[in-house]
């Protein structure tokens, strides 16, 4: 099935519910700003059965976390109320030099704390949803909340890919998830998400870091990050040839829509499928899309009978009652979270900890309930 017959059958499928294949920009649904401190995450799953192993390799295009200063900066964001989270504590990576009297001194996310579980929230736990930002307001953004640029932070930029007719807020609980950890989101509204939106956003993001307001100062435009969904999985792809792009993620994703998206990519690659999934299904568009890659790849299959292709989108969305048309429930990427973070962390920031999802023969992607892990371009 090419790109057009799967838009047609996902109208016949989704239209009678939502809307169809639009590539106008769609209004939000009017879900709630909440903080991820009052959802819930998914937990880290196990690790118990090993398959043929493979060395450790040091991330090529993410900075040694060896460059960060062993000091800690003054947590000096108190708490307040119930909107803000306690400061996190980063490492200065300014090798000791003094600050102003009014500035902290900037450090990156290679200074973040190292993390036990990361499928719990990070240590900007009050990220949260901004409804309607950007070019032409067309835009929402996942980023922590008071807690934004604490003690000098620059945050790491992501866009973010819808699937087929949803809309930003339908990701809240996971998307917010991310953003926990450090990572400032934008997400293109648009219900049928292309390249041209998903740069655009990664252009405003750069363009206000310059720019007088409240991100002015406080991101690292020097590491991005593409993320998507479904056919924003294939979006994320055709997005990678940034030349400030450090990972990819594409979960339950549609091939690239750019006929050399794959040559034109150069960062490391995470695709996830589920052995439940049948409308995206790994033979037709997620397999060819790990064979098509050039780049360092994982491709992590879930064995889960009952996770069908909604199971990326939040509990409770609009788009879950597709569930009656044999979609699957919508489970809010529950056990996909914590491996998405991981890699964006390893990648985007040299987060040791998180190698053990993915390299090894013990890796956590390896044993249950990840089946049948392959591997492109590690040694």
């Amino acid at each position: 099935m090419d790109d057009s017959g799967f838009c047609a059958l996902a109208t016949l499928l989704i239209v009678p519910l939502l809307g169809g294949c639009s590539s106008t920009l769609a209004g939000e649904s009017g879900a709630g700003n909440e903080s991820y401190a009052t959802q819930t995450g998914a937990s880290d799953p196990g690790v118990d059965r090993a398959v043929a192993g493979d060395p450790p390799l040091p991330p090529a295009n993410a900075p040694s976390p060896g460059s960060a200063s062993a000091a800690e900066l003054p947590a000096n964001l108190a708490r307040e109320s119930d909107v803000r989270a306690p400061a996190p504590v980063l490492n200065d990576t300014t090798g000791g030099q003094e600050p102003g009297a009014d500035e902290a001194p900037a450090v990156d996310c290679t200074s973040l704390p190292a993390a036990s579980d990361y499928g719990a929230p990070g240590p900007f736990a009050d990220a949260r949803m901004f409804s309607n930002v950007g070019p032409g307001n067309g835009f929402t953004l996942f980023r922590p909340d008071a807690s934004l640029g604490t003690n000098g932070m620059r945050h790491p930029i992501a866009t973010w890919g819808n699937g087929i007719s949803t809309t930003p807020d339908q990701y809240q609980k996971t998307l917010s998830l991310i953003a926990s950890h450090g990572f400032v989101i934008i997400a293109c509204n648009d219900t049928q998400a292309e390249r041209p939106c998903l740069s655009a956003g990664l252009d405003w993001l750069v363009e206000q870091n310059g720019t007088t307001g409240e991100l002015q100062g406080k991101l690292d435009i020097t590491r991005e990050l593409t993320i998507g969904y479904s056919w924003g999985g294939g979006a994320a792809i055709d997005t990678a040839d940034r030349p400030n792009v450090k990972a990819t993620v594409s979960l339950h994703g549609m091939p690239p829509r750019g006929a050399a998206a794959f040559a034109d990519m150069h960062a490391p690659l995470l695709l996830f499928t589920s052995t439940g999934d049948s409308f995206v299904t790994a033979q037709q568009y997620v397999t060819p899309n790990f064979q098509s890659s050039q780049v360092q790849t994982f491709y992590g299959t879930l064995a889960d009978s009952g996770a069908g292709h909604l199971y990326v989108v939040d509990e409770g969305a609009a788009v879950c009652i597709g569930a009656i048309l044999g979609l699957g429930a919508c489970q809010t990427a529950a056990a996909e979270q914590a491996p998405t973070i991981a890699w964006l962390r390893y990648w985007a920031c040299g987060d040791e900890s998180a190698r053990r999802y993915f390299f090894g023969a013990d890796c956590t992607l390896c044993s249950p309930p990840w089946a049948a892990p392959q591997r492109k371009q590690f040694p």
